[in-house]
């Protein structure tokens, strides 16, 4: 009988924080084992959350053999690669005294704001290990501030927020940032009169949640995608790349998936120079569809593998915003709440929260506003380009932009 094992840990320290001022201190130590047994093609599976012993695990693991559930996969056999991505992650003094100094700032020379929600440290990693040889580890750790911003006396619940997130942390370079972020929330300026717009986001989260849907190998091959039968067929602009992506100084998450499986570059490409030549899977569909495996399998650390997702980034094409706007203002968007993408790639959204932005900087606070576009447009003619994240918001973070239709 064969036997695989994972562990999940997480270390965490949280201040909340409510009216400027740090309000409760919450930590959470946790450790989450699972383990896999394998026999006849079929595959057992327990899990529990804190220190049980492996044994116990693996007793109750074999036991649910009688499931009867098929996995006719070969385990992986190797390597053995352990890495730790935060050797010198920062301590909870340093969480405080970060905190305090943000926070003392905030309450003197920004009084007509109220600020709110958390601050935090994580220590965090996956080790996964089996009798076939295979014995992989992540460790990592981040800083993670999150305020929401409210004008006191408004009529909104929230008017914006701070925001940063990454395995160091610089006050400097936090206050010449965000001194002209909350300067701006307090110049309100007007939209450029202009039906099509340049709008950029950081994060955009709609859009990958449609490119996950389309890209994903099952859905890909049982015709619920958006893309179907269309690989090897130029889809978007010719910048474009999209990849399945497996570097954690990028994605903070193991390097390797939920079956040990490793990417050989640590990217593969779903969509090149606006083609598209891949979807993403896991070993179970690889073979059900007859599709190239791409390590993509997800699930929970008690769990079967499983199909759901993977990460996914639009590589870095354009190097300097400026340069690529030539003068012209755009608009940054911070908060954009109950827009979607229609089944044929139609997108329309209200933007609660932007910004008028120069490329460099950040101008003035936008009022409400609506954007429109299709995802061939805005991956196609209407695609500025993905760049560095010019704002210290996140380290590794990136920016995407694309003209849009605007109306009010």
């Amino acid at each position: 009988m064969k036997k695989e094992f994972i562990t999940v840990f997480e270390k965490e320290t949280t201040l909340k924080i409510q009216s400027a001022k740090i309000d409760a201190i919450r930590t959470k130590d946790i450790v989450k084992k699972g383990v896999r047994v394998f026999e006849d093609g079929k595959i057992g599976i327990s899990g529990a959350i804190g220190e049980v012993d492996d044994q116990v695990l693996v007793e109750r693991a074999t036991e649910n053999l009688v499931t009867d559930i098929e996995y006719p996969f070969d385990l992986q056999r190797g390597p053995v690669d352990h890495r730790n991505y935060n050797q010198t992650p920062l301590t909870t003094e340093a969480l405080l005294s970060h905190t305090e100094n943000i926070l003392k700032e905030l309450r003197e020379n920004y009084s007509e704001f109220d600020f709110s929600e958390t601050v935090s440290i994580k220590q965090m990693g996956t080790h996964m290990y089996n009798s076939e040889g295979l014995d992989v580890k992540y460790e990592d750790a981040t800083f993670e501030l999150g305020l929401i911003l409210k004008e006191k006396g408004g009529p909104n619940l929230f008017d914006g927020f701070l925001a940063y997130y990454g395995r160091t942390f610089d006050e400097s370079k936090f206050w010449n940032q965000n001194k002209e972020i909350l300067n701006a929330y307090r110049n309100k300026v007007e939209l450029p009169v202009e039906e099509k717009l340049p709008v950029f986001f950081i994060g955009f989260d709609t859009l990958t949640g449609l490119l996950t849907r389309s890209l994903n190998g099952e859905l890909y091959a049982t015709g619920s995608s958006l893309f179907n039968g269309k690989i090897g067929e130029k889809l978007f602009n010719e910048k474009v790349n999209i990849y399945q992506w497996g570097n954690p100084k990028q994605k903070f998450s193991p390097f390797f998936d939920r079956e040990g499986c490793i990417l050989p570059e640590e990217k593969l490409a779903l969509v090149e120079n606006g083609k598209l030549v891949n979807v993403f899977t896991d070993k179970k569909v690889a073979k059900m569809y007859n599709l190239p495996h791409t390590s993509a399998a997800s699930g929970e650390y008690d769990g079967m593998p499983a199909l759901s997702g993977t990460a996914l980034r639009l590589d870095i094409d354009s190097e300097d915003i400026v340069k690529t706007l030539d003068g012209k203002k755009a608009i940054l968007v911070v908060i954009s709440s109950g827009g979607d993408f229609t089944p044929d790639g139609d997108f329309a959204a209200p933007v609660q929260v932007s910004f008028l932005f120069d490329g460099k900087k950040i101008l003035g606070k936008l009022p409400e506003f609506n954007i429109q576009s299709n995802l061939y447009k805005m991956l196609g003619d209407d695609y500025i380009g993905t760049f560095e994240n010019p704002l210290y918001y996140g380290e590794e973070s990136t920016m995407e932009g694309y003209y849009m239709a605007i109306s009010k």
